[in-house]
């Protein structure tokens, strides 16, 4: 119903958030964004609003939705690029990785949401985020790229860590872990929560300034955005984190998703010679 290009302006839009950073992507000005936009919006009866830092459908999608599905069939056939999203944590590993075939988003999402809102309505085609929480069901499909331990971490000059290897959950337990962002990693919080650990916490009386009191939750891919002195407490958690890329169970098995897949796995690889603790998938995805 309407040219590829126009459709794709008000994808990228909202997928970017930005009309300067759409028009980058795609090459054109910002008028032409939203003059783009404007026709979608009239052509399929929607209209396009920020809610929350993030660009919502308001009305009834059925019809844009339909296109979509055209596009994006389209784009996998080879004769476009295809999108790929992933979490902020994520970026400083595949922030850098040129992929053929594939245009890298913005890589800064901090929950689970609106990325997989973007992949479930087709306005991307590929997600990387972070199991256990990775969605598989009758519309999407996790592949699991690596699996690795959960690590709990603190700053140097934290009370935790002048104890040493004698540090157990119950010391722990004394302070409040680094919160998650509402509702977007329910597997991961209930897991937390089980071992009563929780970011609701009184902290007790301490010279060390607040915000140092605080534990985060790693991983051994993502330890150093802590910082080079970050400290990981010798506690081991019965959560297994790992990178997962999400795509449309329509293209679980697209030769595109393999040669992804395979392009992810040889960047893990050198990416963490020196993590033995990450373990990595074959090189087949997983089929459904």
């Amino acid at each position: 119903m309407v040219e590829l290009e126009c459709l794709a302006a008000l994808d990228h839009l909202q997928w970017l958030r930005t009309g300067a950073r759409a028009a980058e992507w795609l090459g054109c000005s910002p008028s032409s964004i939203s003059r783009s936009t404007r026709r979608c919006e009239k052509v399929f009866g929607i209209s396009l609003k920020k809610r929350l830092a993030e660009w919502r459908l308001i009305g009834d999608d059925t019809l844009i939705q339909a296109e979509r599905h055209l596009h994006q069939r389209h784009r996998w056939s080879g004769a476009t690029s295809l999108r790929l999203e992933a979490q902020h944590w994520q970026r400083h590993c595949y922030g850098s990785l040129a992929l053929e075939g594939w245009t890298l988003g913005n890589l800064n999402y901090l929950e689970y949401h609106q990325p997989r809102y973007l992949l479930e309505n087709r306005v991307i085609d590929g997600w990387l985020c972070t199991a256990p929480d990775a969605p598989d069901n009758d519309i999407l499909q996790a592949i699991p790229l690596c699996s690795m331990p959960s690590l709990l971490v603190v700053q140097p000059g934290h009370p935790l860590a002048a104890l040493g290897p004698a540090v157990d959950l119950k010391a722990v337990r004394r302070y409040p872990l680094l919160p998650l962002p509402q509702q977007s990693f329910p597997i991961t919080e209930a897991a937390l929560d089980s071992l009563g650990l929780t970011h609701q916490k009184r902290l007790p009386s301490s010279a060390v300034p607040v915000e140092d009191l605080i534990v985060g939750l790693a991983s051994p891919l993502t330890l150093s955005l802590y910082g080079p002195a970050a400290i990981a407490l010798p506690i081991a958690l019965p959560i297994r984190f790992g990178d997962v890329l999400v795509v449309h169970r329509d293209f679980g098995d697209h030769p595109r998703t393999q040669a992804l897949v395979s392009s992810l796995l040889r960047h893990l690889r050198a990416f963490t010679q020196a993590m033995p603790d990450v373990e990595l998938r074959d090189e087949a995805p997983a089929r459904a």
